[in-house]
């Protein structure tokens, strides 16, 4: 799809929330620290001229000096804003690996599998929606359900209600796409 025709920014507010919030503090905390690196100078700048009794900025500063605070909070801050973003884009690249192997599996042994995500992952809605269409997957073809797992009960219908299982499963695939 074109960029142009992109007009929502915001698709999946579970999904992109975490990182828009996540982004908000980097930022704050970035700034915070440098305003306090950047106040924590004048400060000393100021004791130093006060216990001298010299002007406060006896030169003119140098880019170095002037770019210091930022350089200092630049390089300790950026190692772990990285680690943070990796361990909060791990929340959906992790979902959705998981995703691809279940696919890569089915395509291999034409059995496919429930998703099952761990504590704390994103794509939760896409989880519940992938199973759905597993489910609709086994109540059309039988023989998609894994050896290992049973094949799907049907709690609410009689055993042997083929025809209502069908009309179910052809549901969820028009909802799913």
């Amino acid at each position: 799809m074109p960029k142009r025709l992109r007009l929502k920014k915001i698709v999946n507010w579970k999904v992109q929330g975490p990182f828009i919030w996540r982004l908000v503090l980097h930022f704050f905390a970035y700034n915070a620290a440098v305003l306090g690196l950047l106040l924590a100078a004048w400060g000393i700048q100021t004791a130093v001229a006060a216990v001298t009794d010299s002007p406060v900025v006896p030169h003119v500063p140098t880019l170095w000096e002037r770019i210091a605070p930022l350089a200092i909070a630049m390089a300790v801050m950026t190692p772990f804003m990285i680690w943070d973003l990796m361990r909060i884009t791990n929340r959906v690249a992790g979902p959705l690996y998981r995703f691809e192997c279940l696919l890569n599996e089915f395509v291999e042994s034409g059995r496919i599998s429930h998703a099952r995500l761990r504590e704390g992952d994103l794509p939760t809605d896409f989880q519940k929606k992938f199973n759905e269409f597993v489910e609709a997957m086994h109540g059309l073809y039988p023989e998609t359900v894994p050896e290992k797992q049973p094949a799907a009960k049907s709690e609410s219908r009689p055993a042997g209600d083929a025809a209502g299982d069908v009309q179910a499963a052809e549901q969820v695939l028009e909802t799913v796409a």
